[in-house]
């Protein structure tokens, strides 16, 4: 089966052989539709820069290297089609020789390695360490044809790294959205149909804007050129009529006057409204993306999005629309009833705004590139000015004040550097403009006065075609400013469609299992996952918790134990491996099941503004006073909150700043409680408190642990000499598992945790 021929999820993850190399592995006699997997590294085994394509059939492993030919970059697509492939070297490996494939990892690049049966090793390409994952992925799926083994590809499943378009890597693995491919014609649809529910009122915005643009300019039709030509010139056809042609100028002015207040109205009521749901959209898109999102994103980053990105959104309703289609109308009226009046002058004007609108085009272009740099800069002073604000105990503690000023004076000038270079630009080319256009316009005026004098043209004609030579710079003037807006509202408008339309990489099963009532029986089968592709993080760990156990995970720090709790809770999947609770797949488990039955308890707790109620309530709104108290007794919290200014209704800071670290901690895990979870997990659930609060806390988990699978992280060995099981990991992978009294008896790494805190303690005591 080609699976990289067939468009499927497998596509997007592996790379596509262009046909020009599948032509030239046809001409060595291999069969190409038995081809498997596919994937391309820039570098030969010798270091070598060149194209080099791996796959393998049933049978054999392909390996031809060469350099590729692209025709020209297409305007539309911005991209290159491969045209051809000089073939300088082809191998081919039969799999009943090859022992085992591996990727040999360096500081930023890597090898793909084969060992032969006669036990030789050597390099078929090398690669970026960027793309360690994809080749792992490949080397697993070699390895298991070559064992006759069975090849489990659902979980690539929604993993990509490039752009299917482009090829380009996203930069943002946690977001899909290329921003070379971003259709700005699409963005700019997108952004009208959010008019959708209010299509009558928009219908009704549209045509006052219309009528009263159209009455704007047929205004210096009856204002000029039938007042000085029919009216006051003996002969004319109104001649002597003034009351008539005042009464007519009036009522044109006074009905576009009424239009144009009529669509004011409207607006006003319609965009604040859209206004609303687009933070909104943005903030509720945030949140269903999974946590990886956020642990790559500083604080001021994300606010910006929700708060500047909208604001420029809202311009693009307030002024891009409804201004930009009152202009049109008016410009191409200018045009259509200059040309009337006189052909030989009008065509000098329209030529003089088609060529300002084209150097404005132009101009805009290159500005929207400035845009993205400007947001990214101004993004990044926001995030050190929230850090700072955040963590102002440790800039206080450390006196690193002027170090955090001179470090967002840093971030600041950045933003103040590309913004000047921006404002620089408009100052230069606008008044150019203004200028020129001025400048053009007396030069038409001149010719005008000439031909009036040598009568081709009425001086009420002349006097209207410079009426509207006057009402032009309106919309000339919209024209070059709003391109200023509208390069700022499609750069934002982007970046919130890239949100919207982001996938959480935590995905809810389409056919989800349903476990109301969770045993707890956990088993992790030969998992692997990394946070950054090309660095593992778990390797290969295999381990399985028994409900109703209180099992212990123990190891250094950095060893790659919370990373396992969070693979447990489906915070993150796992990129190898699988996980079953009460022998489910926890993919297949939906997400609200597993959100019910898994209470967590952090080392790094986290209370929300507002009372201690309501942070112990949060896992449970509807939970009554009397179980918000039972949970705190349980977690040995009752005695301290009723010694709070106002007890459980005191308000606490955002972080609970007012409140020590245990108290936070014993909060935290009332919140937890208050669930009642029937799987617990504590990852250093007591490493803010003292020897007393822990002992307390311990007796409130031993109560617990009736009915309940808990899972505890600690790195006092004390507190998990109770556990059922332990295990002890160690750089993401399991090292060994038993009681605690088995464990001291092997003298592996458990007894050399051990008898480290042992003679710590022990030089304490002296």
């Amino acid at each position: 089966m080609l699976h990289f021929a067939k468009g499927s999820e497998i596509m997007k993850y592996f790379d596509v052989m262009p046909p020009p190399v599948s032509e030239e592995l046809l001409k060595r006699g291999v069969i190409t539709d038995e081809l498997k997997y596919c994937v391309k590294a820039d570098l030969d085994g010798e270091g070598r820069y060149i194209d080099v394509y791996i796959t393998f059939t049933d049978t054999a492993l392909s390996v031809i290297s060469g350099y590729e030919h692209y025709d020209r970059i297409k305007r539309r697509t911005k991209r290159r089609d491969l045209v051809g492939f000089d073939t300088s070297g082809y191998e081919e490996y039969p799999l009943k020789d090859i022992e085992n494939m591996y990727v040999d990892r360096y500081a930023n690049s890597a090898r793909l390695m084969v060992k032969d049966t006669e036990g030789e090793e050597f390099a078929v390409a090398r690669f970026s360490l960027g793309f360690a994952d994809k080749f792992e992925k490949f080397c697993e799926r070699v390895n298991r044809t070559v064992n006759s083994e069975p090849i489990d590809d659902s979980l690539l499943e929604g993993i990509k790294t490039h752009c299917p378009t482009c090829g380009e890597p996203f930069p943002d693995p946690n977001r899909p959205v290329c921003p070379h491919c971003v259709d700005r014609r699409s963005v700019f649809v997108r952004l009208l149909k959010m008019f959708g529910e209010f299509k009558w009122a928009v219908a009704l915005i549209l045509l006052t804007i219309i009528l009263s643009n159209v009455l704007a300019v047929l205004s210096p039709v009856f204002g000029a050129q039938m007042l000085y030509d029919d009216v006051l010139t003996e002969g004319g056809k109104l001649y002597g009529r003034i009351l008539l042609i005042v009464t007519v100028i009036l009522a044109v002015n006074v009905a576009s006057l009424l239009m144009k207040v009529v669509s004011g109205i409207i607006t006003s009521k319609v965009v604040p409204v859209v206004s609303h749901k687009l933070r909104v959209k943005i903030f509720s898109s945030m949140q269903r993306l999974s946590l990886d999102f956020f642990t790559n994103k500083q604080t001021g980053s994300l606010m910006s999005r929700v708060d500047r990105d909208s604001m420029n959104i809202y311009w693009f309703f307030t002024d891009i629309v409804p201004y930009g289609l009152t202009n049109i109308v008016k410009i191409v009226g200018i045009a259509v009833i200059m040309v009337l009046i006189s052909p030989l002058l009008s065509i000098g004007i329209i030529l003089t705004i088609s060529f300002i609108e084209i150097m404005q085009h132009r101009f805009y272009r290159s500005q929207r590139k400035l845009y993205r740099k400007f947001d990214v800069a101004t993004r990044s002073a926001n995030s050190v000015l929230s850090d700072v604000m955040n963590g102002q105990r440790v800039v206080k503690a450390f006196a690193n004040e002027q170090r955090e000023i001179d470090r967002y004076t840093v971030k600041n000038t950045d933003a103040f550097t590309i913004n000047y270079r921006i404002n620089s630009r408009l100052a230069n080319t606008i008044p150019f403009i203004w200028t020129f256009y001025r400048v053009i316009n007396k030069l038409v005026f001149c010719l005008g006065a000439v031909m009036v004098i040598k009568g081709h043209i009425m001086f009420g004609a002349l006097s209207a075609l410079i009426s509207y030579t006057e009402m032009a710079y309106d919309p000339i003037n919209f024209f070059t400013w709003i391109g200023d807006r509208w390069a700022r509202c499609m750069d934002a408008a982007s970046r919130m469609f890239e949100i919207m339309d982001a996938l959480p990489t935590v995905k809810e099963p389409e056919n989800p299992v349903h476990i109301d009532s969770m045993r707890g029986d956990i088993e992790l089968k030969d998992i692997s996952f990394e946070y950054e592709a090309g660095r593992p993080i778990i390797k290969n760990l295999s381990l399985k918790v028994q409900s109703g156990q209180m099992y212990g995970i123990v190891g250094k720090t950095g060893a790659g134990k919370s990373t396992i709790i969070n693979l447990m809770a489906r915070l993150y999947d796992v990129t190898g491996g699988e996980i079953t609770i009460d022998g489910t797949p926890l993919r297949q488990i939906a997400t609200a099941d597993i959100r019910k039955n898994i209470g967590i308890v952090s080392q790094e707790t986290f209370l929300f503004i507002g009372s201690v109620a309501d942070n112990i309530r949060y896992s449970d709104p509807d939970a009554s006073m009397e179980e918000v108290i039972e949970a705190a007794k349980s977690a040995n919290a009752h005695e301290f909150i009723t010694k709070l200014p106002d007890g459980y209704n005191t308000m606490v800071g955002e972080g609970g700043v007012n409140l020590s670290g245990g108290e936070k901690q014993r909060i935290s895990i009332a919140r937890a409680i208050i669930q009642k979870p029937n799987i617990l997990i504590l990852d250093e659930a007591t490493a803010s408190m003292d020897t007393r609060t822990e002992r307390k806390i311990q007796a409130a988990i031993d109560k617990l642990k009736q009915g309940r699978t808990i899972i505890s992280i600690a790195h006092r060995l004390s507190t998990l000499r109770d556990a059922d099981m332990l295990c002890v990991i160690e750089n993401g992978e399991l090292k060994e598992t038993g009681t605690h009294d088995e464990l001291i008896r092997k003298k592996g790494k458990y007894y050399e945790l051990y008898k480290l805190q042992s003679e710590a303690l022990k030089f304490i005591n002296e």
